[in-house]
């Protein structure tokens, strides 16, 4: 079908006119065609002429969100993606996450149109990836991924509506996952003194790193990204100031912490500096022409300037908790082990918020502060005993 339309007479008395060609859709009889073909051209006309108003004003024309037929992939791609996640103010690490939580979306939403996609529709992609067939030991997405899979669209969408593109956001509609609580992973009292008890046969290397790991509660990318300069032996103190991450797209990437309340000066135990300083001279006697200030304390494979890969480090201390038969735990959780460790034996809870680098003491309470029984008797006891009950 070809479609015309009149506007108006130019200077010299001519008409201004606009056609454009429409095709209906496979498979559709003549008379249906033609009564789509009718509306088709009574939406082109109204915006052909709107266009051309506004450009006769010496405005931009924008289509307004319900007469918009945007392809939800295409938006993804080319829109939020690269203006949103990868435009150069995010860490390699945050761009690699965006990049895997949209690749189901997509997958899932490939051929819809965006201003089309509805509060329903989302409800059964979330009931979807909670179903057996979306992996392959059979299992639907854990409620964590579930979670990130429902703030990823609400940025999407969000974008979406921000940009004008959308009128009705339709995650305004649709309830986020619930994420259940669990205790966190770390060892017990009990475990912590057999596992200061086998680190003790671990090289030296990998000695201080796990006793890094526990005893200061900093992450894995903190660990790997330190250097000497950080460390003041005099005065028992470590400055995290920098984050080793890993991608497939990136490779090792020397970043700054995850935030910036992680940016932080915390204590040494004198035990943990006794091994650094080891660690040190040994270094040295490796390698006795090297200035130590700027290289990295756990070094990659290539030299003293490159830091290790941090999953290799996770692998390492995995393999390490197996062969010796402690929980499957990972650096991480070492870092969870610190914390409960820190509260059991009476630190306050500031003082673990400022070592773990959390930016609210709130995240130190609900995850980690868990009164037992024991706890709860001796709390009761003290307030009988304080007034003679």
């Amino acid at each position: 079908f070809r479609f015309t339309t009149y506007l108006k007479r130019n200077k010299s008395g001519k008409q201004v006119r606009r056609y454009a060609t429409w095709t209906p859709p496979e498979g559709t009889t003549l008379a249906k065609a033609r009564k789509l073909a009718m509306r088709a051209a009574d939406t082109w006309e109204e915006e052909v002429k709107a266009e051309y108003q506004a450009h006769e004003n010496g405005e931009d024309y924008v289509i307004p969100p319900d007469k918009r037929q945007d392809s939800f992939s295409k938006f993804v791609e080319e829109i939020w993606f690269p203006l949103e996640i990868n435009n150069g103010d995010r860490k390699p690490g945050t761009v690699t996450f965006y990049r895997s939580m949209s690749k189901p979306i997509l997958e899932y939403f490939k051929d819809a149109c965006l201003q089309n996609i509805s509060a329903t529709d989302i409800q059964r992609y979330l009931l979807y990836l909670r179903s057996n067939d979306i992996r392959r030991d059979r299992r639907g997405m854990s409620p964590k991924t579930l979670r990130h899979q429902y703030a990823t669209l609400k940025l999407i969408f969000g974008n979406a509506e921000r940009r004008g593109i959308i009128s009705n956001n339709p995650m305004r509609q649709v309830d986020a996952p619930k994420l259940s609580k669990h205790p966190v992973d770390a060892l017990t009292v009990q475990e912590a003194r057999s596992f200061f008890s086998v680190i003790s046969s671990c090289p030296l290397d990998f000695r201080c790193m796990l006793q890094l790991l526990i005893t200061t509660g900093i992450r894995r990318g903190e660990c790997t990204g330190l250097k000497w300069k950080d460390i003041d032996l005099t005065s028992g103190i470590i400055k995290i100031e920098r984050n080793v991450t890993y991608s497939s797209g990136n490779g090792i990437v020397i970043g700054t912490p995850k935030t910036a309340d992680s940016i932080r000066t915390i204590p040494i135990m004198q035990s943990t500096l006794k091994l650094l300083q080891q660690l040190k001279e040994q270094v040295k006697e490796q390698h006795p022409d090297t200035i130590l200030k700027e290289a990295f304390i756990f070094p990659g494979e290539a030299d003293l300037f490159t830091p290790r890969d941090p999953n290799a480090v996770t692998r390492r201390v995995k393999r390490f908790m197996k062969k010796n038969g402690f929980p499957d735990l990972s650096p991480h959780d070492l870092r969870h082990s610190c914390a409960t460790l820190l509260l059991s034996q009476g630190a306050d809870i500031k003082s673990v918020q400022e070592i773990l680098g959390h930016a609210d003491a709130s995240t130190t309470l609900n995850f980690y502060v868990k009164a037992d029984l024991r706890q709860m008797q001796a709390a009761t006891e003290k307030y009988a005993a304080a007034f003679n009950l």
